[in-house]
């Protein structure tokens, strides 16, 4: 293959790439459950979010809706931020969730997780950082964790 032409692909696949990654703010309108939403942006789309790394419990397994009141609790009718880069199959946004307050900056995502209220995601079982958030979850019987035994919900959707 031409070199300049290896180099012009590689060029638009990067362009293609960074094109995706997308940045906005929002306002929650609604929680489905622990880990998806709904956003209002300031352009008054509406926007299926899927917080990224976690899965929470599906709502009619035990503790799910627990964990949905605890993500509304934190951020319904909240101003938020979301990075992402993707969909998932079923052409929600894969995103991460701030949550900003005048003296803090909450990555909610993660909040889930230590809380007790989400797992982390099964193709992220090798993060560290939130593999250590759950455990201190689980050490301090947080959430769904005061409750074992407890299936996680990629074993409860295969039944």
């Amino acid at each position: 293959m031409n070199p300049s032409r290896l180099v012009f692909i590689l060029y638009l696949f990067l362009v293609i790439s960074i094109s995706h990654a997308d940045e906005y703010k929002g306002i929650v309108i609604k929680v489905t459950d622990g880990d998806s939403i709904k956003v209002k942006t300031v352009t008054n789309k509406i926007n299926k979010v899927r917080l990224l790394y976690i899965d929470a419990p599906e709502i009619n397994q035990q503790y799910g809706k627990s964990s949905k009141i605890f993500l509304e609790k934190i951020i319904l009718n909240q101003n938020i931020i979301i990075n992402t880069e993707k969909n998932d199959r079923y052409g929600r946004q894969l995103g991460e969730v701030y949550l900003y307050t005048h003296d803090k900056r909450v990555f909610i995502n993660a909040k889930m997780i230590k809380s007790g209220n989400a797992w982390v995601y099964i193709t992220n079982r090798s993060n560290i950082y939130l593999l250590n958030l759950e455990e201190h979850a689980r050490i301090n019987k947080l959430g769904l964790w005061a409750h074992p035994p407890i299936t996680e919900p990629w074993t409860f959707r295969k039944k």
